[in-house]
This record gives structure tokens, C-alpha cells and sequence, in this order.
């Protein structure tokens, strides 16, 4: 069993209202998070599930972003839809503000770019 198999294991225990993504997404699966006065919702590492989507299906970062939007759109609704993680402690230099990214800069590009 796989870490991320794991962790979705653990947070299915949390609560069985909690939704996922797909079970490819399980590496990119952190484990929850919550808003104040909130549930808890799972909560996965965006970079990697861009990796996941651009590897698997062969698209682009732009894509493979409204993909798994359009698949959170699509989910029922209520307040136990996943969320994303900018994980940022992958990057050395982290920018004072995201205003700092270039438009058209992805974060892959930043991440490359500063574990170079």
C-alpha cells in the first residue's frame, strides 16, 4: 500500500463524507484541512496532481488545471469537496507575493527553475 493509498485510508475514517479525486490523485493526497467552523475536506498538493495529469494524460499545466477544476465543479455539492495546496516549501526562493510570478510563469516553471 502506497503512502497516499494510506493517507486516503485515514482520512476516509475522518469522515465518510469527505469526497476525493480519482484514486490516480492518491500520491497528491496531503490529508485534510479545515476552515474555521468548517469541515474537514481532503486536501491534495496541486503541483503534484498537474504532474499526475500532465504524465498520465498527456496534456499541458493550463489543461490539465481545468481538467480537475472542471471535475471539482462537477462534484455534488456541499462543503466536502477537495481542496489544493500551493505548496510552496518546494520552491528556494519563494516570492514575496504571488504578483511577483510572471503571468505566464507556471509554478513548475518556478520549481525548475530553483531546484537547478
Amino acid at each position: 500500500m502506497s503512502i497516499g493509498e494510506k493517507i486516503r485510508k485515514i482520512v476516509e475514517e475522518v469522515d465518510e463524507k469527505i469526497l476525493f479525486l480519482q484514486k490516480e490523485f492518491n500520491d497528491a493526497l496531503i490529508g485534510t484541512a479545515r476552515a474555521c467552523g468548517k469541515n474537514d475536506v481532503a486536501a491534495y498538493d496541486l503541483t503534484k496532481c498537474l504532474e499526475i495529469m500532465i504524465k498520465n494524460h498527456g496534456i499541458d499545466e493550463i489543461e490539465a488545471l481545468e481538467q480537475i477544476e472542471n471535475s471539482i465543479d462537477k462534484a455534488p455539492s456541499g462543503t466536502y469537496k477537495p481542496i489544493f495546496i500551493n505548496d510552496f516549501r518546494k520552491i528556494k526562493d519563494v516570492p514575496k507575493n504571488l504578483k511577483e510570478i510572471k503571468e505566464d510563469e507556471t509554478l513548475q516553471d518556478i520549481t525548475e527553475k530553483d531546484t537547478d
